[in-house]
């Protein structure tokens, strides 16, 4: 990522320029250590953050589908760094732009969805089609922040439900507003990362934001780091997630004890008490279907006073 200078190190730079004093060294030629600067989130924190992300826009996107009756996606653009007035200054204004307090951990996040976005969702929201929906140049109206406020709530939502597989966080609305700079909740030269997503409604396209103070997230980076998100394909470990998956997956099993065919007379006039007769031995094998299609041979036993069947082996025949 570029790096931006401050403006008190861009007047150092001037005044030596102009013949002020150079910028000091040490004694062995390194550079004064300004210690207000934050640290700086290293890669594999910030490649950890957006394996961590990419979960959250799988589930943004089909909560907002769910709730929007329409096609939506939501894609994570990037991860970048820089200080929280870079990223305000960035933002386009008037916004939608919530700052959310975290518990236990303390801290504030905040999340911005631009208007050419959320302008078509709250259009959506009323009835209309967003197909061609013009995006005003204007802060959102009273009824505008209320249905807002609805989509916030989910994000926040599938944000808790990204963050529960790290650690359980609480997450609850501060503030609202359309102007960020308004909205003064950190220092201007603190670190924050920033995710970036684009959001596709139907036709029309937008892009939110998700802002971090890295003095927020910092106790949780080892953690977020230490998850494997992503295991290799073809790896063992991939493998074992699959399985578990797909162990869970309810399946219909039925058993087939007898086959015959009859008229449709004969069915007509069956009542209760009638037999029907097969042409299967009761010792005969019987067909054990598994979503309906013939898997197994079983054995119709007793176990334990009720019917069962045993299974033998698959079925050759096919289903």
């Amino acid at each position: 990522m570029k790096e931006f200078l401050h403006p008190s190190e861009v007047e150092t730079l001037l005044r030596s320029v102009e013949g002020g004093s150079p910028v000091p060294r040490g004694a062995e030629g390194t550079l004064p250590w300004d210690f207000k600067r934050p640290e700086r989130a290293s890669k594999e924190q910030i490649s950890a953050l957006a394996n961590l992300h990419e979960i959250f826009a799988r589930s943004f996107g089909a909560s907002l589908s769910g709730l929007l009756r329409t096609v939506t996606e939501v894609r994570l653009e990037a991860v970048t760094q820089m200080s929280y007035q870079e990223f305000t200054a960035s933002l386009p204004n008037p916004t939608c732009y919530t700052v959310f307090a975290c518990e236990p951990i303390g801290g504030q996040m905040m999340i911005e969805f631009g208007p050419s976005v959320m302008f078509p969702i709250i259009d959506r929201l009323l009835g209309g089609s967003q197909a061609g929906a013009t995006v005003p140049d204007r802060p959102l109206t009273a009824i505008e922040w209320t249905l807002a406020s609805t989509i916030a709530r989910r994000a926040l939502a599938d944000l808790e439900g990204m963050w529960g597989s790290v650690r359980k966080l609480t997450f609850r609305t501060a503030s609202s507003e359309s102007n960020p700079l308004l909205l003064q909740s950190m220092p201007p030269n603190e670190l924050v990362v920033v995710v970036g997503f684009v959001v596709r409604v139907g036709e029309v396209e937008g892009r939110a934001h998700v802002c971090i103070p890295y003095v927020t997230i910092e106790p949780l980076v080892g953690e977020v780091q230490a998850h494997s998100w992503y295991p290799p394909a073809g790896s063992a470990a991939a493998a074992t997630a699959v399985q578990g998956a797909l162990a869970e997956a309810a399946v219909r099993v039925s058993v087939v004890l007898a086959e015959t065919t009859v008229t449709l007379r004969d069915l007509l006039t069956l009542e209760p008490g009638d037999l029907v007769e097969t042409d299967r031995p009761a010792a005969g094998p019987v067909s054990i279907l598994v979503e309906g299609k013939r898997k197994y041979l079983g054995r119709a036993v007793a176990c334990r006073n009720r019917y069962a069947v045993m299974v033998e082996g698959p079925d050759g025949r096919r289903g």
